[in-house]
Order: C-alpha cells, then sequence, then structure tokens
C-alpha cells in the first residue's frame, strides 16, 4: 500500500474519488440540494443517456475541432511573434506595447464585436480561442528567447554553426521548457473561451449544451456538460504534460 501512494497517478485516482465520493454523500444526506446539484450518480446517468443517443458526441466534436484550430492558429501566431520580437530587440519596442495593450482584455469583452465580425457560427468560437491562447503563447515565447543563455550562442558560434543550425538546434531546445508550459496554459485558456463562445455565439458544442440544458430545466445534464468540459481539459492538460516531459526530459525541472 505504502508503494501505492507513492505513485503520482494513484493518488490522482485517490483524490478524484473521494471528491465524488464526498459530493455524493452531501446530496444523499440532503446537505446539497440533488435539484439544484445532481449527485454523482444522477450526472453519470445523465452522461450515459447522452452518450447513448449521440448527441454527447456532437456537442463535443463541434467543441475540440474549434478549440483544435483556434488553438493551432494561436500557438503559429504567438509563437512566430515571440520569437521575432525576441530575437530583435528593435521589432519589440514596437510590438510589446501592442500586444501589452490589448492582452489585458479579457477574450469574454470580445464577444459583442466578434459577433459583428463573424456571426453566429464557427469563425467567431474560432477568433475567441485564438484571442484566449495567442497571448499566454507569445509571452511564453518572448520570454524563453530573451531568457537565453547567450554563451551557448556564442559556443555554437565559435564552432561554426550556420544560422539556421544557431535557430534549431540552439535556439529552439533552449526556448521549449518555457515554451511548451505555455501551450499548455494557452490551451486551458482556449478551452474555456470555447466553451464560453458556445453558451452565446453557437449551435452546437459543450457551452451550447448547457445552455439548452439550463433553459429546459435539465440540470442532470448541465452539470453532466460541466463535467465533461472538466474531464476533457484535463485530459487535454495532462496530454500535453506528457508530451512536455518526453521533450524536455534532457532539463534539470524534468530530472527525478
Amino acid at each position: 500500500m505504502a508503494r501505492l501512494f507513492k505513485n503520482r497517478s494513484f493518488r490522482g485516482a485517490v483524490g478524484l474519488l473521494s471528491f465524488f465520493a464526498i459530493w455524493q454523500l452531501l446530496t444523499s444526506i440532503g446537505v446539497i440540494d440533488a435539484f439544484l446539484l445532481p449527485s454523482p450518480v444522477a450526472v453519470a446517468g445523465a452522461l450515459w443517456d447522452m452518450a447513448v443517443d449521440g448527441s454527447l458526441w456532437i456537442h463535443l466534436g463541434a467543441s475540440l475541432r474549434r478549440v483544435a484550430i483556434g488553438f493551432v492558429l494561436a500557438c503559429i501566431v504567438g509563437i512566430a511573434l515571440g520569437l521575432v520580437s525576441g530575437w530583435w530587440r528593435g521589432v519589440a519596442d514596437f510590438l510589446r506595447p501592442v500586444i501589452e495593450a490589448l492582452r489585458p482584455i479579457p477574450p469574454l469583452a470580445w464577444i459583442p464585436i466578434t459577433i459583428l465580425w463573424f456571426g453566429l457560427g464557427d469563425s467567431a468560437s474560432y477568433f475567441l480561442v485564438f484571442l484566449g491562447a495567442v497571448f499566454p503563447t507569445y509571452v511564453a515565447t518572448y520570454t524563453a528567447v530573451r531568457g537565453l543563455d547567450r554563451n551557448q550562442m556564442n559556443a555554437a558560434l565559435c564552432l561554426g554553426a550556420k544560422p539556421w543550425q544557431l535557430i534549431w538546434d540552439v535556439l529552439v531546445p533552449a526556448s521549449l521548457p518555457i515554451v511548451l508550459p505555455g501551450m499548455r496554459i494557452a490551451l486551458g485558456i482556449g478551452w474555456m473561451c470555447v466553451v464560453t463562445a458556445e453558451l452565446i455565439a453557437a449551435q452546437t458544442g459543450l457551452g451550447y449544451l448547457i445552455q439548452q440544458s439550463r433553459m429546459l430545466f435539465q440540470i442532470n445534464n448541465v452539470v453532466a456538460g460541466m463535467v465533461t468540459i472538466g474531464l476533457v481539459g484535463f485530459a487535454m492538460s495532462a496530454v500535453l504534460e506528457m508530451i512536455e516531459r518526453r521533450v524536455n526530459a534532457w532539463a534539470p525541472s524534468e530530472r527525478s
């Protein structure tokens, strides 16, 4: 048993099971109103019903597609701008004030103008996910490039490294321990943004499912949608963390 508790996955599973057990207990004894917050058993039943009739997969697929497209676009733009402004101080002097002025604006504040620009459809969701994910990606990339040890660059130049080798063999590997966690944060924000967008500006997706269920007083489905959002977000973060650990296995922070 002691060996099991040393396993991180086992401890995580125990934590989740304990949370659901306490939730079920509080609902069963009436501390929590079962209508306002259904028990885990009732939520599991609602999830099963939606999985069987296929509605869950339709909405989940729509949300995943939107967040994937918006996130990829955000990574392309954010990493490119971060590399350019981190490498050339003159570019950063022009670019960073604009980004720092836009970055504090929450994606939710963009929804009215986004609807005017893109209407009610996938394009609006792509744009809101992009807005939520591009700034963390940019900041992580810029920070990584600016914090690069110049001794590494000088050593590569002394060994005759060409410009493309300097970027691919020195800059990119040295930046990954900061860029990849930034991308993981960006994906989490993008996932929240797509659900928020679907609450208002979509006809499918988990956010739309929650909104429609609320209007029909199907509270089981509302909580089931919320649980799905949480579990999928957790799974996406875990996958990115596994990739991060594998890619950055050489980094001191990943050694145990």
